[in-house]
This record gives C-alpha cells, sequence and structure tokens, in this order.
C-alpha cells in the first residue's frame, strides 16, 4: 500500500507543468490558487476517499456512462470515491490498461487515477490530439497550467487560459472546462474538469463529457454527458453549470474557466496523433 501511495503523490501531486507567471490569458484577473492542503490532511481525505468507495453507489463502480469521440467514462461510484489505481495510453496500439503501481514501460503513458475527472480530460486529450497536461493536486488546478506536451514527442507548448465572466472567446471544442475547489464541501473539495465536446453559440448551448461528476449515465451517452448555458454580455462570455433548460443547479459549482493549447501550438498535432 506504502508503493501505491508513493506513486500517486509523485505522479499526481509535483509541481511539473506550473509556473510563477501565466502566458497569455483572456480575460482576468484569475483568482489566487488555494494553497496545498497540509500532508496529514491530504493523506486523511485520500485515506477516507477509499472507504467511501465501500457505501452504496449511484451508479455500480466502473460501469460504463458514455462515450465521446472514442473517450469512454466510466462511474466512479460517488463524487469522493478513489480507488488507488491508475489508468494509461499505450502509444503504439492506443489501448488503455489499469496498473496498481507504475509499470515501468515507455511505451504506456500515464493518464490518471481511474475514473477521476482528471484522468477523463487527459484521456480525451491524449486519445484525440495527442496531447497531455501537468501533474496537479487537483483538478480546479489546471486552470494555472503554464504549459502542455505532445505525448509522442514530448514537444512543450504554451496553454492558454479564459476567465469565466470577463472572457473574450467562447469556450471550443477540445477546451477543458475548469470548476473551482470549495475545501468545506467534500463532493467540490478539488473543483472538478470536464471536456468541450460541442458549441451552439447561436443558442448559448456547451456540451461537455466528463467522469465523476454525478456518476449517472450521460444525458446522451454517444455524444455528451450534460450540456450548459453559455451567455454573452456585450464581448464578454459566462458559462453557468446550470442545463439549457434550468433556471438553478442547487448542487453545481463555479466554474473558472477554459483552458487550451496556445495559438503557438502546432495545429498538425490537433488534427492527428502519429
Amino acid at each position: 500500500m506504502k508503493k501505491i501511495n508513493l506513486f500517486l503523490f509523485i505522479i499526481l501531486f509535483s509541481p511539473l507543468g506550473l509556473a510563477a507567471s501565466l502566458p497569455v490569458t483572456d480575460g482576468g484577473p484569475l483568482i489566487e490558487k488555494l494553497k496545498p492542503l497540509p500532508e496529514h490532511e491530504s493523506k486523511a481525505i485520500f485515506d477516507l476517499g477509499k472507504k467511501s468507495c465501500r457505501s452504496e453507489c449511484v451508479t455500480p463502480f466502473g460501469s460504463e456512462l458514455g462515450i465521446a469521440d472514442g473517450a469512454i467514462a466510466y462511474s466512479n461510484c460517488k463524487s469522493t470515491c478513489i480507488k488507488p489505481a491508475y489508468s494509461f495510453l499505450n502509444l503504439k496500439t492506443k489501448e488503455i490498461t489499469i496498473h496498481l503501481q507504475d509499470p515501468k514501460n515507455t511505451q504506456l503513458h500515464y493518464i490518471g487515477v481511474i475514473h477521476q475527472c482528471v484522468e477523463y480530460a487527459r484521456k480525451w486529450w491524449m486519445l484525440n490530439y495527442g496531447i497531455t497536461f501537468g501533474s496537479v493536486d487537483s483538478a480546479f488546478e489546471i486552470i494555472y497550467l503554464a504549459e502542455g506536451k505532445n505525448i509522442y514527442s514530448n514537444e512543450q507548448f504554451s496553454l492558454t487560459r479564459s476567465i469565466n465572466g470577463t472572457a473574450k472567446r467562447p469556450p471550443a471544442r477540445g477546451d477543458l472546462i475548469v470548476y473551482g475547489a470549495d475545501r468545506g464541501n467534500p463532493n467540490w473539495r478539488h473543483g472538478h474538469v470536464a471536456v468541450v465536446v460541442a458549441v451552439d453559440l447561436n443558442k448559448g448551448v456547451v456540451s461537455i463529457a466528463e467522469e465523476n461528476y454525478n456518476n449517472q449515465p450521460w444525458l446522451n451517452p454517444q455524444a455528451f454527458s450534460r450540456q450548459l448555458r453559455l451567455f454573452r454580455e456585450g464581448e464578454y462570455y459566462t458559462l453557468l453549470d446550470i442545463s439549457p433548460d434550468s433556471i438553478q443547479n442547487t448542487t453545481g459549482a463555479k466554474i473558472s474557466g477554459w483552458i487550451y493549447p496556445s495559438e503557438k501550438f502546432p495545429t498538425q498535432v490537433l488534427d492527428k496523433t502519429e
């Protein structure tokens, strides 16, 4: 168990991918990043997360909830559940396998802790764009990342972020929607991340794909998990965690913004993964 925990902390909690100054931000200001949880508190949450998986699930753990662009989403039982197992992508075959510790195989590229929201975001980017992003402690930290990487060439590129409410660029397909964290709410302690799979600017609808939001079957199992409301006021865009046919979401959270490769990123990598 110690090896598993150590592997988790090395992969997820290292500062790789973070930078003191962020390149190119659309809108702002970006709220100050929360400080990392103390080590003892982080360990306690991790232990509670493992125990949480033993109680009744929203949908049985590992059940397929939907698929978007070849990236399958699975149930994590409930939002607080943590299973110490890790997914890897075979760079040659595109097969995804699960391991209890680092397989130490150069052909296997780390994706994430299985059935978590961060894992799904990486999986979608890796399968569709051949790119990934750096290690994070929590999903909400993704909005602060400065660089991404091509998983085939190891070439690094800059990431750009749009700040919700002050962004002049609307969400686009392939963007990562990042939710803020609420340390006092176990369901939102780490925030959340989802992938934009379609946008209808005329209707103000953004379709997303994700894991571990509510762990229920997707609204459209062959295309997207949910749809969010996008508003434009003047030249600025605001994305709310509210479905297009509703006026409230009592269990939702605030969206910090969306992050994506900068214009300097080689466009050919977005078209193919070879």
